[in-house]
């Protein structure tokens, strides 16, 4: 059996707490670079008031600033911006990464295709949240914390699904792989019925536009900052999001040894722009939602990061014998038919073969993986430094992430962590460390 950790990327990204202090450094240089060629600018405009940096943002400022930068369009009227255009077009490609990660002979773990799936449920639930945070209140969603923390949730789940889905098949779970149980399902389900019966009485209760999501546990008392700062419970949600996607990213890594296959170490390269794309998402919150140009960023990122994710499973599922055959719906139409004409006896002993929703656990190598408990205990203790230190500790900062042009800032924010995850899959990648690229098609004996 082969001993392997389940969170090398995010060990990895643990790292980022001991480079906090030179980062401010960095974000100080950042901001008098900032408040030396803008900062009259800005007060002129009426961004900036005319008062100590350490005072806050107040609701009127925030107001202003959504308004002068036309972000309300950059989630409720998405269709009008090239955010929107790249959102939408990402959507196709999504659904092709599914038709290729669901193709049988990929022995996709059943719970891992439904995680991704679930995705879905995210997508459709951020349209009537964007027409509740603009018809209500007119503010972003982003700034509307518990119709914000409520849709963000759902991408939790989806990784929480993956996570499971892939870690019961490299421990030989089968019917945790399989979702066989039904309890993973049912769990996703409730949460789904829970965020719809929120965003659907949540404003018949009164919930304003700034009404922390889950009434603000754990806030802290004796700290000023801006009226559309993120609670710590959707801080939460957000970072516990980005180190589940890295465990995913991780254990897929780990399934291509499982399975012998190299091509499902692609899908952790496919995996790495959409976490690109949540670095963006977190950079927007950082900076109060307030730099434009970060939102197209992650629209970009999403867009790229779902084509990838499709010519990853491309790989994985021509190398596993996928052919555009596969498409050919005569085919399909036999392929039922011959399906249909199974005897009872037969679909029997198939059910009591190791083979359950086309997913063969026999074919993947059992893995000593990071016991449950502990690797749950390190996502929690490092959620919530992320979540407490990112809402409590930019305040240290002085105006830099209170500022619409602290743009030098922000795009440091985004390259530290992508270089650094990038640098952890590159170092484990040998052959890219040999300047070798992989192929897009199959070749002979590769597997």
């Amino acid at each position: 059996m082969t001993t392997r950790r389940s969170s090398w990327l995010l060990r990895a990204c643990a790292i980022l707490m001991a480079l906090l202090a030179p980062a401010r450094l960095v974000f100080s240089f950042c901001g008098q670079m900032q408040q030396t060629f803008s900062g009259e600018r800005l007060r002129q405009r009426g961004r900036i008031p005319s008062m100590p940096a350490a005072h806050v943002l107040g609701p009127e400022l925030v107001e202003g600033i959504a308004e002068s930068s036309s972000l309300l369009t950059s989630f409720s009227d998405q269709a009008g911006n090239i955010n929107g255009v790249l959102f939408q077009a990402s959507l196709p490609a999504y659904l092709v990464f599914l038709y290729f990660l669901n193709y049988e002979k990929n022995n996709t773990p059943p719970l891992v295709c439904f995680g991704f799936a679930f995705l879905l449920a995210f997508v459709l639930l951020t349209i009537p949240s964007g027409i509740i945070s603009k018809s209500s209140f007119s503010v972003i969603l982003a700034d509307s914390d518990w119709l914000h923390g409520s849709a963000e949730s759902l991408l939790t789940c989806t990784n929480i699904l993956i996570v499971l889905g892939f870690r019961g098949a490299l421990t030989g779970n089968e019917e945790l792989a399989s979702g066989n149980s039904g309890t993973a399902r049912s769990v996703a389900l409730g949460w789904f019925v829970t965020v719809v019966c929120t965003l659907a009485l949540g404003v018949p209760l009164g919930f304003q536009a700034h009404t922390p999501f889950l009434a603000g546990l754990g806030a802290l008392e004796g700290f000023s900052e801006p009226v559309n700062a993120l609670s710590i419970p959707t801080w939460i949600v957000h970072w516990s999001t980005v180190f589940e996607f890295l465990i995913a990213m991780s254990l897929a890594w780990s399934y291509a040894d499982a399975v012998g296959n190299p091509k499902w170490k692609g899908l952790t390269w496919g995996m790495f722009p959409s976490s690109v794309s949540s670095v963006f998402a977190l950079t927007f919150h950082i900076f109060y939602n307030q730099i434009p140009w970060i939102l197209t960023g992650q629209a970009l990122c999403t867009f790229v990061g779902n084509c990838t994710l499709a010519l990853a499973t491309y790989r994985i599922a021509t190398s596993n014998g996928w052919t555009l055959s596969e498409l050919d719906p005569r085919q399909a139409l036999k392929r039922l038919i011959e399906s249909n004409a199974e005897n009872a006896e037969e679909k029997t002993e198939k059910r009591n073969e190791s083979k359950i929703n086309g997913f063969d656990i026999s074919k993947v190598s059992q893995i000593e993986l990071m016991n449950g408990p502990l690797l749950i205990a390190e996502v929690v203790i490092l959620t919530l430094l992320f979540a407490y230190g990112t809402k409590y500790g930019e305040l240290m900062f002085g105006s830099i992430f209170q500022s619409p042009d602290s743009n030098a800032a922000a795009v440091a924010v985004v390259l530290l962590p992508v270089l650094l995850v990038a640098y952890t899959i590159y170092s484990q990648s040998p052959d890219l460390r040999n300047g070798q690229l992989p192929a897009l098609a199959p070749v002979a004996n590769d597997k």
